[in-house]
């Protein structure tokens, strides 16, 4: 049977529903190799922009410094030195995480916080200078390969951490400005397909049509109608399902089927994205509130569709352990046939994960993951 590579969205929000771009999954709880996450701050794939994470939006970070006082983002003031006099990542070193560091007085990422920073599994860190200051990047679950925008010509790229080769999306993509629109690349298979979104800054961006490339090749395979998302992907490549405000829709060589969503996952409660398992359903949550804006936006009811029919297969209520009001839930993977894991924000950058199941509500908590420094912009963990 062939795998699904589905497309999760991790969500959360802090006291001023700061995004938190963290999935919370410990070595037991992680989805296998063909299984990788799109994320947003509004909680569905669509405009995406980075918070302005001001003093007073950020709480007080527990974690351990990595690195040597050169090595790490240049609080003090660290020299910035060019990519050739930069040390690249170890030879047959995966990544841990990755990140964008704030600057103390949490400002953001300017200046000396302007590039990325990857901390290996071995604990060194080192910095993507030749990336496009302040993009996106996406690492897969094993770490060796790591996703970016290269700044000399602005093509998206593919790094192998461990082998050292770099390639290229073919795709001559249209001019961004990171202020107005930018690329937002999401590795899926063991890296073997690139999903390409487009984060548009402005409300009144156009948004072209994300669309996903093989890897080995560079070459775009698949192209979404607009204003849609990926939500999984057949591991060989030869089918895609992808969704919208109103409907889901399946795609391969024979055309596409498209059926309309029920009508609770149309509402603007419903939060994240939906998740398929693969073989005939998929999940979603929907929050007490609109998750944008409202002032209890925990998870209320999971609800559970037939992917063949678009019907509702199960519709459950939910009573999660959450007394933070502003704790957004969303479903990250299929755990088996009838339980799903739900990551739920608890702060900026600690999620907690749920086991729940999706025929009687019955959950458990079986993970946690907490900052693992101070003074993060955004964060990338390789288990995402």
């Amino acid at each position: 049977m062939k795998k699904l590579i589905v497309i999760t969205a991790v969500v959360a929000a802090g006291a001023a529903l700061v995004s938190l771009w963290t999935a919370v999954r410990g070595p037991d709880q992680r989805p296998g190799p063909m299984w990788t996450a799109v994320r947003t701050p509004d909680q569905r794939p669509g405009p995406m922009w980075s918070p302005a994470h001001g003093p007073d939006q950020r709480p007080d970070l527990m974690g351990s410094t990595v690195g040597t006082p050169d090595q790490r983002p240049g609080l003090m003031g660290s020299p910035v030195r060019s990519p050739d006099q930069r040390p690249g990542p170890a030879s047959g070193e995966t990544a841990a995480y990755a990140y964008l560091c704030d600057n103390a007085k949490g400002e953001g990422p300017h200046e000396e916080c302007a590039h990325w920073f990857v901390v290996t599994s071995g604990g060194k860190t080192w910095r993507l200078t030749d990336a496009v200051e302040r993009g996106y990047v996406d690492l897969t679950a094993d770490g060796r390969y790591l996703a970016y925008q290269r700044a000399g010509d602005h093509r998206l790229v593919v790094r192998d951490l461990v082998g050292g080769t770099v390639r290229a999306v073919q795709e001559v993509m249209p001019g961004v400005d990171g202020d107005r629109l930018a690329y937002r690349p999401a590795l899926l298979g063991k890296g073997r397909w690139l999903y390409v979104d487009y984060v548009p800054g402005w409300a009144d961006v156009d948004q072209p049509a994300s669309f996903v490339v093989d890897v080995s090749t560079g070459r775009t395979v698949w192209r979404l109608p607009k204003d849609s998302w990926l939500i999984g992907l057949d591991d060989d490549g030869s089918r895609l399902m992808f969704a919208d405000d109103k409907s889901f829709s399946v795609m391969n060589a024979s055309g596409t089927t498209t059926r309309p969503l029920p009508a609770r996952l149309r509402a603007v409660e419903a939060a994240g994205i939906l998740t398929p398992d693969g073989t005939g359903q998929a999940a979603q949550i929907v929050s007490r509130n609109f998750p944008a804006g409202g002032t209890d936006i925990r998870p209320a009811r999971l609800v559970t569709i037939d992917t063949g029919t678009g019907k509702a297969l199960h519709d459950i209520r939910l009573s999660l352990p959450l007394k933070d009001r502003s704790s957004i839930c969303g479903v990250s993977r299929w755990a088996s046939s009838r339980e799903v894991l739900l990551t739920c924000g608890a702060g900026l950058f600690h999620d907690i994960l749920f086991r729940v199941d999706t025929r009687t509500g019955h959950y458990a908590k079986v993970g946690e993951t907490r900052p693992p420094r101070s003074h993060l912009f955004e964060l990338e963990w390789a288990a995402d």
